[in-house]
């Protein structure tokens, strides 16, 4: 039986064993242990959401010359950008950056016109890694979204075959901490209000906090629980995600990127999965463009504190 951690930043001096190694219950599927209704709220949503979406659909294409606005409008955009902070990690760590690697600009970034495709009202999740929460806030304002959350991956380290690589490949240049998270910036465009739009948004299901075992040395691979979490929260069923690689490709979404193999998209099907008044039995993917509800989710969900209520506290989506 291992001893009880009193003090866990003097183990973390001692061994490079991160704090949040010793956080229990984490997993999503252990999270709700002890909260039956919330689990079995995560189990219905889920269920539901599964049946209903589409197959995965993608597009190898390099975004810098790809014409975005042909897709037309989306519900919720999720971009994990070059970054250059992705590429400093590689050249820390001794490794070549590829050419797909190599990082962008913000002044590139903001080409993407990303307020061409997004609709009214449609969300945002831009991850930031750790060093461009400011670039991310820029972006936001260029696209016209306002932020609204912010959720953080907090990074085991629980795997001590990677340990060593870890350490070698850190450079915290002037960093007055370690960082150990990475960040995704949620922002709104439009205006969406809890207790009026439960046709778009079911609010407060998931927390604002994701934890799981960091990546290998070199990876830009980000928690497929995000993906829970936004599909979740928003109803939409019109999803993208920019910078996709093969490990992105997904059921319900819509991927691009110059990695992937090849394509598998034609507009008028595609859109057709959103055109329907009511859901296909035959084909349960086909339907209208909001995900539908049903009385035991809303019987379980947790729904809008009264007016009063909302008067004293601030408002938001997450937790």
């Amino acid at each position: 039986m291992q001893p009880k951690l009193t003090d866990l930043c003097k183990h973390f001096l001692d061994t490079n064993e991160r704090p949040q190694n010793s956080i229990k219950k984490y997993k999503p599927e252990e999270r709700f242990e002890d909260y039956p209704k919330s689990k079995e709220l995560i189990r219905l949503k889920s269920e539901l959401i599964k049946k209903h979406n589409h197959p995965p659909n993608y597009i190898k294409a390099d975004l810098r010359s790809f014409d975005l606005q042909q897709l037309g409008k989306f519900d919720v955009i999720l971009i994990d950008p070059p970054w250059s902070e992705y590429a400093k990690r590689l050249m820390q760590a001794n490794m070549q950056v590829k050419e797909h690697q190599q990082s962008w600009t913000l002044e590139e970034l903001k080409q993407l016109h990303i307020d061409k495709i997004a609709d009214i009202p449609s969300f945002i999740f831009l991850w930031c890694g750790s060093e461009h929460l400011d670039d991310g806030r820029e972006l936001f304002k260029t696209w016209g979204f306002k932020r609204c959350e912010d959720i953080v991956w907090l990074k085991t380290n629980k795997d001590h075959s990677k340990q060593n690589q870890y350490v070698a490949g850190q450079d915290y240049g002037d960093n007055l901490f370690r960082r150990v998270k990475e960040h995704c910036l949620v922002g709104l465009r439009g205006d969406v209000k809890r207790a009026s739009d439960q046709h778009f948004i079911h609010a407060n299901i998931d927390t604002d906090v994701i934890i799981t075992e960091e990546e290998v040395m070199g990876s830009t691979k980000k928690p497929e629980e995000l993906y829970e979490i936004i599909e979740r929260f928003c109803l939409g069923r019109k999803r993208i995600e920019l910078f996709g690689e093969i490990h992105n490709i997904r059921d319900g979404w819509l991927t691009i990127g110059s990695q992937l193999r090849d394509t598998r998209q034609i507009p008028q099907q595609y859109n057709s999965y959103f055109q329907q008044e009511q859901f296909s039995e035959e084909k349960p993917f086909m339907g209208p463009r909001y995900l539908q509800t049903t009385i035991e989710i809303e019987n379980l969900r947790p729904k809008s504190p009264p007016k009063e209520q909302q008067q004293q506290q601030p408002q938001t989506y997450f937790y």
